[in-house]
C-alpha cells in the first residue's frame, strides 16, 4: 500500500493573534487530499507536537481541535485516512518523532507500508532529515517561506529533495512521481545521506515511547482486522494476548475434567446442587454461561485499550 505522511503544519493556518482553539486548515488543502484520495492513495496526518497534557481536559481540548480540523478536511471534500500523535509530554522525551522517526516506524508496522514507497509533505528541515533516514521520499512545503528562512543560510542535508512553494504543488509532484513508479514498476532510489548521518542512524537507539495511531478510514488489502478509531497492537502483543486466551481455554478445560471427574465420583453437600445451577436445564445453563463469559472478556478487553497509550477517551468512534 501507497501512503502520503503530511505534517501538520503543512495544513494548519494559525491566526497572528488566537491560540491553538483558532486554527484552521489551510485553503485549497481539503481538495488537494481529495486528489490524493482519488490516486488510492493512503493519506496520514502526523500530529508531532507532544499532546499529553496536565490535566484531562487539556488533553480533551486538544481532541477538540483536532476533531474540528478532521471536520473541516471532511466536509470541504477532503480525506484523511489515519492520525498519528503523541501521546507524550514534552519532557518524557519521546521518540514519535524529532531526534527518531517513531511515526514513520509505527505506521510502516501497523499498516503494512513499505516506506521507500511513501511520501512525507513536512515543513521543517529535520523532518526532511528523518524521512531520508528510514528511505521515505521527503518533499518540503515552503507555504509562503523561503529556503533561507527554513534553513537559516545553512546547507540544506540531503540535497536531492523536492521543494514545494504551496501544498498543491506538493501533491502535484506527489501524483507524478506515483505516475512514474507505476511507470517503471518500482519506485525510484531512496536519497542518499551523508557519512555523518549514516553514522547517527546506525549508533541511535530506539526510544521504548511510541506514538499512537488512530485509524479514520479502513486500510485497503489489510490482512487483520483494523477498526477505524481502534488503537492498534503491535504484532509482538497480538502474539502474548493469542497466548493469554490459549492459556486460558486451556485451563478452563483442564478445570472442567476435574469438575466432572470430581462430580460423578464425589458426593456434594446440597448447597452445591443450587450452587452449580442444576434446577436449570443444561442447555439454558450453558448459554447463560456463555453470555455472562462474553461480558467479562469484553469488559476486561475495553479495560485493557484503555490502559494503552493515547487510547483514552475519543479513541472508539470511528469516522
Amino acid at each position: 500500500m501507497r501512503a502520503v505522511f503530511v505534517k501538520h503544519g503543512c495544513l494548519v493556518e494559525r491566526p497572528a493573534e488566537g491560540g491553538e482553539a483558532e486554527a484552521s486548515v489551510r485553503a485549497g488543502v481539503p481538495q488537494e487530499l481529495h486528489r490524493l484520495a482519488e490516486r488510492d492513495l493512503f493519506v496520514v496526518l502526523m500530529d508531532a507536537r507532544p499532546c499529553g497534557g496536565d490535566t484531562e481536559t487539556e488533553n480533551a481540548d486538544r481532541e477538540k481541535v483536532t476533531d474540528r480540523l478532521l471536520d473541516q478536511i471532511s466536509k470541504a471534500g477532503g480525506k484523511v485516512d489515519a492520525l498519528l500523535q503523541c501521546p507524550h509530554r514534552t519532557e518524557e522525551g519521546c521518540g514519535c518523532w524529532g531526534t527518531y522517526p517513531g511515526f514513520l516506524y509505527a505506521a510502516a508496522a501497523n499498516l503494512e507500508l513499505r516506506l521507500e514507497e511513501c511520501f512525507l509533505l513536512c515543513d521543517e528541515p529535520n523532518d526532511v532529515l528523518l524521512a531520508a533516514r528510514v528511505g521515505c521520499r521527503p518533499i518540503l512545503v515552503l507555504n509562503g517561506k523561503s529556503i533561507g528562512d527554513i534553513y537559516s543560510g545553512h546547507q540544506p542535508e540531503p540535497r536531492d529533495f523536492p521543494v514545494a512553494r504551496t501544498f498543491a504543488s506538493a501533491v502535484d509532484y506527489v501524483l507524478d512521481e506515483d505516475q512514474i513508479n507505476e511507470s517503471w514498476g518500482h519506485p525510484r532510489p531512496p536519497t542518499s545521506l551523508s557519512q555523518l548521518d549514516e553514522e547517527l542512524v546506525s549508533a541511535d537507539e530506539a526510544p521504548e515511547l511510541s506514538p499512537t495511531l488512530r485509524l479514520l478510514s479502513p486500510v485497503p488489502g489489510a490482512k487483520g482486522v483494523l477498526l477505524a478509531g481502534f488503537p492498534q497492537i503491535t504484532r509482538s502483543a497480538q502474539r502474548l494476548l493469542l497466548l493469554f486466551v490459549v492459556g486460558g481455554v486451556w485451563l478452563s478445560l483442564g478445570i472442567a475434567y476435574l469438575l466432572t471427574h470430581l462430580y460423578r465420583v464425589q458426593p456434594f453437600p446440597e448447597f452445591v446442587w443450587y450452587l452449580t445451577l442444576q434446577f436449570i436445564p443444561r442447555p439454558v445453563r450453558g448459554a447463560l454461561f456463555i453470555g455472562t463469559g462474553a461480558a467479562a472478556v469484553i469488559l476486561s478487553l475495553r479495560a485493557f485499550v484503555h490502559l494503552m497509550p493515547g487510547s483514552f477517551k475519543g479513541r472508539w468512534r470511528s469516522s
